[in-house]
Parts: C-alpha cells; sequence; structure tokens
C-alpha cells in the first residue's frame, strides 16, 4: 500500500505568544477598524509597542507582520487530503 500525504499545513513553524499577540492586534485594527499600516504603527508606538526584537514599528514592520500572519492563518487551514492507493503485490 502506499500513502501519500502533501500538504503545507503540516509544517506548523512556532509563533511566540508576543508574536501571535502582536499579529492579532495588527490584524484587528487593520479589519475592524481599517486603520492604514503607517496609522497602526503610530498607534502601536504612541502605546509603548515594540517589535519582538524590541524595535520600534514602522509601517513596513506592521505590513510585514499582517502579510506573513495571514499567509500562516492560511497555511494552517488548509485541508489534508490524503491518498491511498493500492497496489498489487505481484506483477
Amino acid at each position: 500500500m502506499v500513502v501519500k500525504l502533501k500538504s503545507k499545513a503540516l509544517f506548523i513553524g512556532p509563533y511566540s505568544n508576543s508574536q501571535q499577540g502582536l499579529f492579532g492586534r495588527v490584524f484587528l485594527l487593520r479589519k475592524r477598524e481599517q486603520l492604514t499600516f503607517e496609522a497602526i504603527a503610530n498607534l502601536l508606538t504612541k502605546s509603548g509597542t515594540r517589535s519582538v526584537n524590541g524595535c520600534l514599528l514602522g509601517a513596513e514592520h506592521v505590513f510585514s507582520i499582517y502579510k506573513k500572519g495571514k499567509l500562516r492563518q492560511e497555511r494552517l487551514t488548509l485541508k489534508v487530503e490524503i491518498v491511498c492507493k493500492l497496489k498489487p503485490a505481484f506483477k
């Protein structure tokens, strides 16, 4: 029996709690409040939020967090398709 399993959803990749929290804030501000990335960066900077590495957040950083976080969410919600093919033992 041959079992083929192919999916991008198998690799989860670690997100720390702070990374997940930062993405969650950026995502909500973008979707619910419909703020621009520049406005989100300014809001987060004023509230004292910094990147995971401790740097100030610019619009480019916020966009990157948003884009990569959405790609990760899409990858993790993919359906895994398993295909089983039975091959005869003798030819």
